[in-house]
């Protein structure tokens, strides 16, 4: 879970900032080092206050970062669902937010998004820190059109509870970090649960192969991550499970509250199924014959 850092920036500061955060981690972090190339390594190594002079001299000489500025709110700010479709401020234009499931995506599929808002948009997305993907100024009169497009038979624009808060690292198949496979295997568990159980809200799923953790399993409702376990005497891929992070104006940490779960359908599903249906409100879709 982030910290703060003490101060705040402009709105004419705020690209400049970015891109220096980033500079001074490519020239000072430890990035020579696989498991501490994290820009936390960095900042625990200097400390806060030389981290900020750091980042203001290479945003340039004379720059000056205001303190803090504390914001409250009358209500609780809560994380924001930004799939479906949405008005902008701008009138007559909208935002379509698509689900990619674990957030993977084929060349094919990047194509079809370029056609797609340079047909229905204004040439550009953006993408969440969720794996989804947003298409923005679309007009009014464009919208129809857009949402019959195949391509949203894949990418959902309304997608189930589950799919829709569903996050997933690389997983062992491209990373070596990883203990377990982690996309595929959460694509498939997801489509499981929602065919089995109806879900009054959003259920946010992550997983992560490893505890280095890309895929914010400790920030999660719910969070896999892989760990080993055994099955009849034998070492197989298995997970930690983690409950009860939140994000948003009040964030907190999940509790580990089980490890060493294999990760065979017949042994996780059911876990999760419970999860929900104890904790989440989730309840059994009758099966009809």
């Amino acid at each position: 879970m982030s910290v703060p850092l003490g101060i705040s920036v402009t709105q004419e500061q705020l690209m400049p900032f970015t891109v220096a955060v980033l500079r001074v981690f490519r020239d000072h972090g430890p990035r020579a080092d696989r498991a501490k190339t994290r820009l936390i390594w960095l900042i625990e190594q200097v400390g806060f206050e030389e981290f900020v002079k750091m980042v203001a001299e290479e945003m340039g000489s004379g720059t000056q970062l205001a303190p803090a500025v504390h914001v409250e709110y009358d209500t609780p700010w809560e994380r924001r669902d930004l799939l479906g479709v949405h008005s902008q401020k701008q009138p007559g234009l909208n935002w379509v937010g698509a689900s990619v499931p674990a957030g993977r995506v084929q060349a094919d599929d990047l194509e079809e998004f370029a056609r797609l808002t340079e047909t229905y948009g204004d040439g550009t997305v953006r993408l969440t820190c969720e794996e989804n993907i947003l298409f923005v100024n679309v007009p009014d009169e464009k919208l129809e059109a857009m949402l019959a497009e195949p391509i949203f038979q894949k990418f959902k624009v309304h997608p189930g509870n589950l799919e829709r808060g569903l996050v997933s690292c690389t997983g062992s198949q491209f990373c070596g970090f990883a203990l377990i496979e982690t996309k595929n295997r959460a694509m498939q568990m997801v489509a499981q649960l929602e065919a089995q159980l109806h879900l009054p809200k959003p259920v946010r799923i992550h997983w992560t192969g490893c505890p280095n953790s890309c895929g914010q399993a400790q920030v999660a409702d719910i969070g896999l991550m892989g760990g080993p376990a055994k099955l009849n005497g034998k070492a197989v891929e298995g997970v930690k499970i983690f409950m009860g992070g939140k994000i948003g104006e009040n964030p907190e940490l999940a509790n580990e509250i089980e490890a060493g779960v294999p990760c065979h359908e017949e042994y996780l599903i059911p876990k999760l199924k419970e999860m929900l249906i104890s904790n989440f409100g989730a309840t059994p879709i009758e099966q009809v014959a």
